[in-house]
């Protein structure tokens, strides 16, 4: 079972020729609202691998709501997920023809999730425990430590970049980056921003995504580098979340860390061939047989 505690949010999609500049307003092709947040969006990833998933966090209690919960609902226990005054997360997303995206969240009930949501007894049952920075970081903070008192193992996507204590992060087993944040990491922990060298300073298991050019691990001593699958990109809204997720859920049942990866970077291969944030990420079954 693969516990996720983080941010569930509606987003606002607008589709765009071209991203506009400052102070330029540009007309936009088309909308769409759906479900999202890094954590939504990462959990519903893992339970459409095939993951017992369970969601902790907050919405408010307003028209964003159902819109934030509509998928998860369906494919996650969100039984745990806890109702806010404040209003439920949002994010403007603007996608240009290239399928690049600009994206600006607003955090709201998100904030109000609380990491004492997460029972001793999910920790006792869970084998991953998953985190993302859409939070609040003292909740966040909170939960890694309760973790490294447990038999789960932790994954944190340090998404968005925002610096942790150097001990904080070594609790953690696996750290999930993209380039940027990665080199956001290196800078505050003075190494070099490669999966190796982040994971000799950490003294933990690091992963790095690299767009295009796949991704590459350095976990107890085991370097697994995976190329890109080549796709035509329609929209990488949720790509990096569906290959966070699918990788939890593949190493949930046990496959290699390289198998893991592979079968992340498939999925997400197909969530970047298609529109959308959550609608975007495949089934297990699609994982299985797309070549």
């Amino acid at each position: 079972m693969i516990v996720t505690f983080g941010s569930i949010n509606a987003d606002l999609i607008y589709l765009v020729d071209e991203m506009p500049q400052a102070g330029q307003t540009v007309l936009a092709l088309g909308s769409r609202t759906e479900a999202g947040g890094k954590g939504a969006n990462q959990a519903l990833a893992a339970a459409r691998d095939g993951a017992d998933v369970v969601m902790i966090g907050a919405v408010g209690n307003d028209a964003m709501a159902p819109i934030a919960l509509q998928n998860l609902e369906r494919e996650v226990d969100i039984s745990r997920v806890a109702r806010s005054e404040k209003p439920t997360g949002s994010a403007a997303i603007m996608i240009d023809a290239d399928g690049r995206n600009m994206i600006a969240v607003a955090a709201g009930a998100n904030l109000a999730a609380q990491s004492d949501g997460v029972e001793d007894e999910l920790l006792n049952n869970a084998s991953y425990v998953l985190l993302q920075m859409e939070n609040d970081a003292l909740q966040i903070e909170n939960l890694i430590r309760r973790v490294s008192n447990h038999s789960a193992k932790s994954i944190l996507n340090l998404a968005p970049a925002h610096q942790l204590d150097r001990d904080l992060l070594s609790l953690v087993d696996i750290v999930i980056v993209n380039e940027d944040e990665a080199e956001a990491l290196a800078r505050w922990i003075g190494c070099e921003a490669t999966a190796r060298s982040l994971s000799d300073a950490l003294e933990t298991g690091v992963l790095r995504t690299m767009g295009g050019e796949g991704a590459e691990a350095f976990i107890n001593g085991e370097r697994v580098t995976v190329p890109a699958l080549r796709v035509n990109a329609v929209d990488t809204t949720a790509a990096g979340d569906c290959f966070v997720g699918v990788l939890a859920s593949a190493l949930d049942r046990g496959l290699s860390l390289e198998a893991a990866m592979r079968r992340a970077a498939k999925a997400a291969a197909i969530a970047c061939s298609r529109p959308g944030s959550q609608s975007s990420i495949p089934h297990t079954n699609e994982t299985d047989s797309w070549t």
